[in-house]
């Protein structure tokens, strides 16, 4: 009979495992083809976490120095969204915050990885000024996509030229991710407006052309 439950309970966890996985699986294939596209102005990322072999590592501009104001949020861990917009230049931003899934698509699900209480420099009652907190907290936190997988051949050139892009001022890197039910997937990696794989047959033809 114990044997019967053991083996009972190694299948049920198999089956869980199998499933969790099918699902995951499933939800990353759906938000490729019904997810909305977003580009992603990208930053310079720390050289200590770059070259790791078969990932390009990446970092945004969305992200970098900024922070965004929400009610409630007083410690790390906690889930909030992001509502993404577009600006004039193409890029991505974050239009609204919520702590409810009660945004508008596209949105994305991330997790709070800092935030402190906010406060302002103002007059008191008395006239005179000091600093009172707004019952707001800055709220600091992670996009869910920070590596780009790639063959292993390719992608110390494709880091090599994604950290190039960035470090050159003109900031012509972005990655294109499909943004869907709060979930994102990086669909490809840009540089110039190119997708990598081109745009590093294009520099190696360059460089063999005499």
């Amino acid at each position: 009979m114990k044997k019967k439950l053991f083996y009972a309970f190694i299948f049920i966890g198999i089956i869980a495992q199998f499933t969790v996985l099918t699902s995951n699986i499933v939800l990353h294939e759906m938000t490729l083809r019904k997810g909305t596209v977003c580009r992603f102005q990208t930053a310079p990322v720390d050289p200590f976490d770059a070259f790791r072999g078969q990932y390009v590592a990446l970092d945004f501009s969305m992200f970098e120095r900024r922070n965004y104001f929400i009610s409630g949020v007083e410690h790390s861990g906690k889930w909030i969204y992001l509502q993404i917009g577009t600006d004039t230049n193409g890029f991505a931003t974050v239009e609204n915050t919520s702590q409810k899934r009660d945004l508008p698509s596209p949105y994305l699900k991330v997790r709070v990885s800092y935030c402190r209480e906010d406060s302002e420099y103002r007059e008191n009652s008395e006239g005179k000024k000091e600093w009172v907190k707004t019952g707001k907290y800055r709220v600091y936190c992670d996009l869910p996509f920070t590596r780009y997988y790639m063959p292993e051949r390719l992608a110390p050139e494709a880091e090599k030229a994604y950290l190039e892009a960035n470090r050159s001022g003109k900031r012509d890197a972005a990655a294109v991710v499909r943004v869907w039910k709060g979930r994102a997937v990086i669909e490809d990696l840009e540089i110039e407006g190119m997708p990598v794989r081109e745009f590093l047959k294009k520099r190696e033809a360059e460089k063999e052309t005499p």
